[in-house]
């Protein structure tokens, strides 16, 4: 009983803490990703974009792809947060039993909308649908939304930009991680004005960049791996350094402060390609340290949703403080 509760405090503060970020970088009415349990009765789309839980922390990526799904007309309904949960976090906490529960419940979410087909945005989304799971092919057909917008490359319009030096940070290790990259390098070198250098990877990287991942190699050790490769991206001739996941931007854009290197999520630049732009709130706010400014700037998406200016000033000083 008491480890129960144990695990429903760490689920409740671990959630909340996502709401909170997200609430603090968007107001309700502009969101056109669904966080709810869909009604039995809810309108039918081709494709079912599933973006997890943790991609919240950074709304300008889910405003780019959605922007990008838009543009090419799929009919297509997103969805993420804590209630379309794929199951990885009890899993990882040795509640298997509930893991399975919650990612049957997902799929079930997924299934209202009669689907052709659900597009993943996670790597540990993926990872636990495929690997634990085995329910590719079963339940549904996914790929990552890399491989869907190759899939469909010859509906997308690149336009010329300024030219740029890329390299891309990605991970390796996995036959489904390597076939990522390989669509996100494949987009980047259709990008007029790209120039794309490849400087390799390391598999202790894992699947993405998490914190579990840092601990596990010691802050010492990943802060060595991780700027050794963008210190190599600058000397092949980089001005961006571009990541793949939601995590490794997280974790990666505050290099942009000691480093003349621009971080940006690989979809940014597909997007800003097509005429899309939206601002990376996280790394603005990792980059300045101002809570002051950040309570300031964020106090009206705090007020639309119901975010108190104390669970504000806590969060932004967690996630934002100047280190």
């Amino acid at each position: 009983m008491a480890q129960e509760r144990k695990d429903r405090g760490f689920y409740s503060k671990y959630y909340r803490e996502i709401d909170v970020v997200h609430g603090l970088q968007t107001k309700p009415e502009d969101r056109e990703w669904l966080l709810s349990t869909p009604p039995d009765n809810v309108k039918q789309s081709d494709v079912v974009l599933y973006l997890g839980c943790n991609v919240l922390r950074t709304t300008h990526m889910i405003q780019t792809v959605t922007d990008i799904f838009k543009l090419m007309g799929v009919s297509y309904a997103a969805v993420g947060g804590k209630t379309y949960c794929c199951g990885i976090q009890h899993y990882q906490r040795g509640d298997e039993e509930a893991a399975r529960s919650v990612a049957a419940t997902t799929a079930a979410n997924f299934q209202k909308f009669n689907p052709k087909q659900v597009v993943m945005w996670c790597p540990s989304c993926i990872y636990f649908y495929d690997d634990i799971m085995d329910m590719r092919g079963k339940s549904f057909d996914f790929n990552h939304v890399a491989e869907f917008l190759v899939d469909h490359i010859d509906e997308l319009d690149f336009k010329p930009q300024p030219e740029t030096t890329v390299a891309m940070h990605y991970h390796t290790g996995r036959e489904q991680s390597d076939a990522e990259a390989r669509s996100a390098h494949l987009l980047l070198s259709k990008l007029p004005g790209v120039t794309l250098i490849d400087v390799g990877t390391d598999a202790r990287f894992g699947r993405h960049c998490t914190p579990a991942v840092r601990e596990k190699m010691g802050d010492e050790a990943w802060e060595g791996m991780a700027t050794g490769f963008v210190e190599k991206a600058i000397e092949q001739g980089a001005d961006t350094f571009a990541t793949l996941y939601h995590g490794c931007q997280r974790h990666m854009c505050r290099y942009e402060a000691d480093y003349p290197v621009k971080v940006e999520h690989y979809l940014t630049l597909v997007g800003r390609a097509l005429g899309i732009e939206h601002e990376d709130l996280h790394k603005k706010h990792v980059l300045s340290g101002d809570i002051d400014a950040i309570m300031e700037e964020t106090s009206p998406c705090a007020v639309a949703n119901n975010i108190s200016p104390e669970e504000a000033r806590l969060t932004i000083e967690k996630n934002y403080a100047a280190r």
